[in-house]
Parts: structure tokens; sequence; C-alpha cells
């Protein structure tokens, strides 16, 4: 059920009350028998109705116990964005997914996600705008289940509604680590659905991935200095730094993080910083409709980065956007830290990308890829920025 017990047996109880005001004295005390086998069948269904719930109880990364029902047919993801990718990648599901926050439909518009779960296309998402959410409107999606961020602090409006929702942490449960992340979120998801043998099949690939480039880049005194250029705020480039995803990324695949030392989380930045800082790499993500050539010819309005280092060597690199942005955590992680690993360490990786892709969607979303599709992934449009500007 969507609204809490207590509400609608409270609803129940005054309907009764209500029914019986309606009487004279004797007749309430004499009520016939059709009347209180309806009212005991009113209570049944309420009752019958709980059943709705599989009694299985997960605890959410909020800390709270949740009851799971037994079949979940209805899901709505709100501001998570990179969630819709990790769902599939976790469950295979798609055609459950009834409502998901624009800047995820914006992504998965212009990604291969739109490809491997064409069910998500009819997804609602009207409900949300930017950190607003609609209750009227969500709760018109009659969701079985709603997976909401944990940050948020919203849980207590959807709780208020008697929506049952299930808490996903972003950037506060790891600090920044997205593999730690992203398993967390396989992992609960492969204990709600019964799915926790491919759940651990998919987050032992990944380690597997992360201990093979750690133990190569761990001890090396030569790495490049780099920066994680997230988008613009305000005319300012917005840096990721310490405890962020952009800072796991280059330090766990062989590069210095430029900005850990002086922003934690990701701020807004001078030139002046920038230029003081003079990476020798820059990664541009995808939630920027920047390209490595508005560097190079110099484009950008108001800012000069001609003779930054990584422009003047031509080592802009734009991030690829494959079953979502490659940035924050999704289902392509382990294909991201093979990418970078081979873009700050190209002496100790020799990658084939284009062979990594292939099998890795072959192998965990049962897809075969065309080139085209391998080739748009690694160099993604302007428009996968469209609607960003978050996780």
């Amino acid at each position: 059920m969507k609204k809490s017990w207590s509400n609608i047996l409270f609803l129940l109880l005054i309907l009764a009350l209500v029914t019986g005001c309606g009487r004279t004295g004797s007749g309430s005390e004499n009520q016939s028998e059709s009347e209180l086998d309806l009212q005991n069948e009113q209570v049944e269904e309420v009752e019958n109705d709980r059943g709705e719930t599989s009694g299985r109880i997960i605890i959410d990364q909020l800390g709270r116990e949740v009851e799971i029902p037994d079949e979940i047919n209805r899901v709505v993801t709100d501001r998570i964005l990179p969630f819709p990718s990790v769902y599939f990648l976790a469950t295979g599901r798609d055609g459950d997914i009834v409502g998901m926050h624009p800047a995820s439909k914006s992504a998965y518009e212009h990604s291969m996600l739109s490809v491997l779960a064409p069910g998500m296309q009819a997804a609602e998402t009207g409900f949300a705008s930017g950190e607003e959410i609609n209750i009227e409107e969500l709760l018109m999606l009659d969701p079985d289940l709603v997976f909401i961020r944990a940050e948020s602090g919203l849980e207590g409006l959807y709780e208020e509604a008697g929506i049952r929702t299930v808490a996903i942490g972003t950037t506060g449960i790891a600090d920044g680590d997205v593999l730690k992340t992203i398993n967390s979120w396989i992992e609960m998801l492969g204990e709600i659905y019964d799915l926790e043998d491919r759940a651990q099949g998919i987050i032992d690939y990944g380690l597997q991935v992360e201990n093979e480039i750690t133990e190569k880049v761990q001890d090396l005194e030569e790495k490049p200095r780099a920066m994680m250029l997230f988008n613009h705020v305000e005319g300012k480039p917005l840096v990721s730094g310490a405890n962020f995803f952009g800072n796991y990324w280059l330090t766990t695949t062989g590069a210095i993080d430029v900005a850990e030392e002086e922003i934690t989380g990701r701020a807004p930045v001078e030139m002046e910083q920038i230029y003081d800082w003079n990476p020798e790499i820059i990664y541009i993500t995808n939630f920027t409709a920047l390209q490595p050539e508005d560097f190079y010819n110099n484009e950008i309005q108001g800012q000069d980065w001609s003779q930054i280092h990584a422009v003047k060597n031509k080592r802009v690199y734009k991030i690829p956007m494959g079953i979502y942005r490659w940035f924050p955590p999704s289902g392509d992680a382990p294909l991201m830290l093979q990418w970078l690993a081979q873009h700050n360490q190209p002496d100790l990786f020799d990658y084939d990308m284009e062979e990594e892709i292939r099998s890795y969607y072959a192998a965990y979303y049962d897809y075969e890829l065309s080139q085209e599709e391998i080739h748009a992934i690694l160099n993604p449009v302007r428009e996968g920025a469209a609607g960003g500007g978050g996780q």
C-alpha cells in the first residue's frame, strides 16, 4: 500500500462512526448483519493489502528499515541522476521505471541506455524540477517503490505522503570513492530483487579492474598533474577536488589531482588559480557542452586557456558517455577506470578501449555494440550535457 496503514484504518473508523451517527440510537445498536459484514470486509481488505509487502526488511543508506513489496512493478528514481543506469545493470529491468528526474531522462536520451533499456523511454519527469519534488505529481505515478537521494533531506516529505522509499547515498557515503559507492547500490539492488549472485559478479569484476590498475600505479614516482573540469558556474570553471568523484578517478588511475589541496568537493575557481596549477591533463565531464577543440581554439568566452600545459600539448580529453555520463558512478565504472589509466599512464596500460567496451557490454548488458555505437561512446556529443548540473 502507498498510504500508511494507520491512516487507512483511521479513515475506516471515521466512516463507521459517521454511518452510526446517521442512525437513531436503537438503529445504531441493531446494525444489520450485512452492514457489519461490509465493514469487516473493508478492514479485511486493508489487512490483505498489507500482503503486498514481502516481509523482507532491508536497511537503506539512511540506516532505515524498509519493508520491500512482494511485487515491484512501478519504480521512480528522484535526483540520483546516474541511478537508472545502475538499476538496469544490476537488475536487467527497464519496463518498471515509470518516473525519473528530468536530468536523468536527458542523459538517457543521449546515451546507450536508451538503446539497452527502451522501456524507460515512457518514464515521466513532471514530478521533479531541480532539487524540488512535486508530491501530487509523484502520487499520480502510483509507485510501488521510490529511490531517493539520501543527502536530499526529503525522506520526511515522502513519508508524510505514505510513499515507500529506499534512500541511496551519493557523495556522502564513501568520500567520493566511485567504486565503493556504486558497489553499495548494486549490492542493495541485488538484495531487493533477490539477484545477489548477479550483483556479486558485477562487483567482483569492478574490483578486479581497480586492483589491476592500483597495483601498477600506487608506487609510481612520476605521475601527471591532472584536473577534472566539471562545468562552469557564472562564467567560472567549476573544478572537482578532494572527497569527490574526480579525485577518486585521478588518484586511482595514476595521476595527481591538482585541486585536492585547495578544494573539497567541487568549487568555482578563478583562471589565476588554474594558471598556478597549470595541469598537464584536463578532463571535461559531460555536465558541460565544452569539447577539447574549444580549448585548443581558445574559444571559451572571457578565458584564456592557451598557455595551460594540457592545452599546449593537446591533452584535453572529453570523458566518454556510455550507459550514462562516466564521471559519476555509473554502470560503466570499470571502463572509466581503464580509459583514465590509459591516458594517465600510457606506458603502463595498453588497453584496446574499443574491445574493452565491446566485451563489457556483451557480458553485462547482453548487447553487441556496433562500431558506430562504440565511436559514439568514446566521442560524446555536446547535447549530452543538456539538463546536467548534478551527479
